[in-house]
């Protein structure tokens, strides 16, 4: 009897949410899977037999053993390049608006008066135009903080 050969995994294996292999790539990854994500998983694949690896998963998800790693995730690199561009345009808006402060004054034009990044010190409203811009998810405050750590 000969066996057939193993079929290389579909573009809808590698990419539905409900796939074993694409659960267990991210997993291989250090992605925890919550409750939700093991139900949908477990639903879709239900009609066939399923693995060891993924009964054990849905086991230790039941019994609360799953676990994700405390603290905030490891910086990517892509993260580290985008604070440092934001350090680097900070620092040029910074000397722009000190400049434009001791010439003509901070109220600046009719059309960027009532924005929420034209407030306050020039440092602040720096960081302010660089957040809005770049960095959508931090607070100006929170770049400042780790742009302080980044130049160490």
């Amino acid at each position: 009897m000969k066996e057939s050969p193993v079929e290389p995994p579909s573009l809808y294996d590698l990419y539905d949410p409900t796939s074993l292999i694409r659960l267990q790539s991210s997993i291989a990854e250090g992605k925890v899977p919550n409750a939700e994500e093991l139900a949908a998983v477990l639903e879709a694949n239900s009609a066939g037999p399923l693995p060891p690896w993924f009964v054990a998963l849905v086991t230790k998800g039941l019994r609360g053993e799953l676990k994700k790693r405390p603290g905030r995730p490891a910086a990517t690199a892509l993260a580290d390049m985008r604070l440092a561009l934001a350090a680097q345009k900070y620092r040029r808006y910074l000397a722009w608006l000190r400049k434009r402060e001791s010439l003509s004054g901070l109220q600046g034009w009719s059309a960027v008066r009532g924005k929420h990044w034209w407030a306050g010190a020039p440092h602040e409203r720096a960081a302010r135009i660089v957040t809005a811009r770049w960095l959508n998810h931090m607070t100006w405050r929170a770049f400042l903080n780790a742009a302080s750590l980044h130049n160490k």
